[in-house]
């Protein structure tokens, strides 16, 4: 607005200059007006130009103020925080909730699902705890090859959870059909079944073929067996040796394919 104002001034001086209508540049009255004291409209407008440019220049670095310049810095730090802390709570911690397991591990009360961290679920108490190893194995007494198919029911709570159960398997001789320790197992989610077997005259004596659908497998103990997600049936087991085919027998569940799993194993020797 100054610049427009000092041009208005400039123009309004010109006809004060002027003093005859034949000249019509108005070069001979500017002289004259400049020796009476007049105001010289060159001078007058230079004057304001010169005072309209600091003007002009001043207006400019306005956009780039310090004070704007910290705005604006300070615009650009809040927005790349903010970038920041987005991704940051975007991101997820391995072993935390809803997150990926930490190789197969969970913060404390947490469980690692389909390699998934969730909250333990409270499951149902099946009685025969605790049996969460080799060691803790549950006795289920003894079991002759011609005796009737016994069962039992319990729950795995979660994929670390492990049910273990052990038996005496007599091999009573000249009663068919001779030994061939099985398993049928149902459940109402995917787990897994092993049965480990170690023979009288020790482990080294302990013969095991595995079962197509099956893998052969080894306890923490050293005993040799099989693991599947479905029934085992072993006919090829032999103690070596000898004719005796008695063993001690371990069944162990694990490996749930969720929480509170319930299952049902139908055993016989």
């Amino acid at each position: 607005m100054r610049l427009t104002t000092s041009l208005v001034l400039a123009i309004s001086a010109s006809p004060l200059a002027c003093a005859g209508a034949d000249d019509p540049a108005g070069t001979g009255p500017a002289s004259s007006d400049a020796s009476s004291g007049d105001v010289d409209p060159t001078t007058s407008s230079e004057g304001s130009l010169t005072t309209t440019e600091p003007t002009m220049t001043a207006s400019s670095p306005s956009t780039t103020t310090p004070a704007e310049e910290s705005s604006s810095e300070g615009e650009s730090s809040s927005s790349t925080a903010d970038d920041d802390s987005s991704s940051s709570g975007a991101s997820c911690a391995v072993g935390t909730p809803g997150c990926p397991c930490d190789v197969g591990s969970c913060a404390s009360d947490l469980v690692c699902v389909d390699d998934v961290c969730e909250a333990s679920e409270i499951c149902a108490v099946d009685g025969y705890e605790p049996n969460d190893s080799e060691a803790e194995a549950y006795d289920l007494g003894i079991l002759g090859d011609g005796d009737d198919a016994l069962s039992i029911v319990g729950t795995l709570d979660h994929a670390d959870d492990e049910d273990w159960f052990t038996y005496a398997g007599e091999d009573n001789l000249g009663i068919g059909p001779g030994v061939a320790p099985g398993r049928e197992l149902g459940a109402n989610g995917g787990l897994r079944l092993c049965k480990f077997l170690e023979c009288p005259s020790g482990i080294e004596n302990t013969e095991v073929t595995c079962p197509a659908g099956s893998d052969l497998a080894q306890s923490s103990a050293g005993r040799p067996g099989c693991c599947s997600d479905a029934s085992i049936a072993m006919p090829d087991f032999n103690c070596s040796g000898g004719v005796d085919d008695s063993a001690q027998v371990y069944i162990r569940l694990d490996n749930a394919e969720a929480q509170c799993v319930d299952w049902s194993v139908s055993y016989e020797y």
